[in-house]
């Protein structure tokens, strides 16, 4: 009796899970689909496609008007110091707070868990002010610490969480070995974060690489556009050509996709990984 409520929890499981996927596929499939066909045909068959209608002229337009070149080099400046800022960071305040037995560390790491809270767009405008004020509007570097303050409190809640699954007999043998706290962290944690690294990676990667409202905000010269930014001037007020929105979309999203396949299986290990004990 056990075992066949076991299968039918299963199967419903397994139900939900394929209706799941096939809701978040949908979106996907209709921008895919979209890119390769005219504005009409698009409103006439959303989700339907006509192989003797199909059509590439949405890709170089795109391309041209994207100014992708430009934007895809502000982007990756930006989304990959963000990174480096934001894994550097988070791997040694992540090793203080699960390993140094320390009050002050404990409150740091409450506060930064409070701040995962916080939504964005209510501290724009103050950011804005700050940026114009230091000198940093309309610069990348300006975006760049922006990113990387606002992506460094869950990242080192994910360092942390993994952290805390490393033996501490290592970490005991290394000190009676005669190593100081730095040495421990660079020669025992650091050659076992490559997991919880890659899941940071992607998912700050993904963050910054597709964010709209910081660089919208920040960045107002027609030579700092982003991909995303760039991507919004296809969406009009009175009307929006669908196919050429579709296709930079696509331009935008090949990177991250990419990066995300390259590295699935850390990420995914990572993720479970810093979640356990976080």
């Amino acid at each position: 009796m056990k075992r066949q409520k076991r299968k039918v929890i299963g199967f419903i499981q397994e139900i939900f899970l394929l209706c799941s996927t096939v809701v978040m596929l949908m979106p996907v499939y209709y921008f895919v689909i979209g890119a390769f066909k005219s504005r009409m045909d698009i409103i006439k068959h959303p989700f339907s496609i006509d192989l003797e209608l199909i059509t590439t002229k949405n890709f170089p337009y795109a391309f041209k008007h994207l100014n992708y070149l430009n934007a895809m080099k502000n982007t990756t400046i930006i989304t990959g110091f963000s990174l480096l800022i934001v894994v550097i960071s988070a791997s040694l305040a992540g090793y203080a707070i699960a390993r140094i037995n320390r009050k002050m560390f404990q409150v740091y790491y409450g506060a930064l868990v409070a701040m995962m809270v916080i939504p964005f767009i209510g501290c724009v405008i103050p950011l804005t002010v700050m940026s114009v004020h230091l000198h940093l509007y309309n610069h990348l570097i300006g975006c760049i610490f922006i990113q990387a303050a606002w992506n460094l409190p869950f990242a080192i809640f994910l360092f942390v969480g993994f952290m805390k699954t490393i033996p501490k007999e290592l970490e005991e043998a290394a000190y009676l070995d005669g190593c100081s706290t730095f040495q421990v962290y660079q020669k025992v944690f650091l050659p076992m974060l490559k997991p919880v690294t890659a899941t940071c990676c992607i998912r700050t990667g993904v963050m910054v690489w597709n964010d709209y409202l910081v660089s919208s905000a920040l960045l107002s010269s027609n030579q700092t556009p982003t991909l995303m930014v760039g991507v919004q001037q296809f969406f009009g007020s009175r009307a929006t050509e669908f196919g050429y929105a579709f296709a930079s979309i696509i331009f935008s999203s090949l990177p991250m996709v990419i990066l995300f396949l390259l590295m699935q299986k850390n990420f995914i290990k990572g993720l479970a990984a810093g979640a356990v004990k976080a």
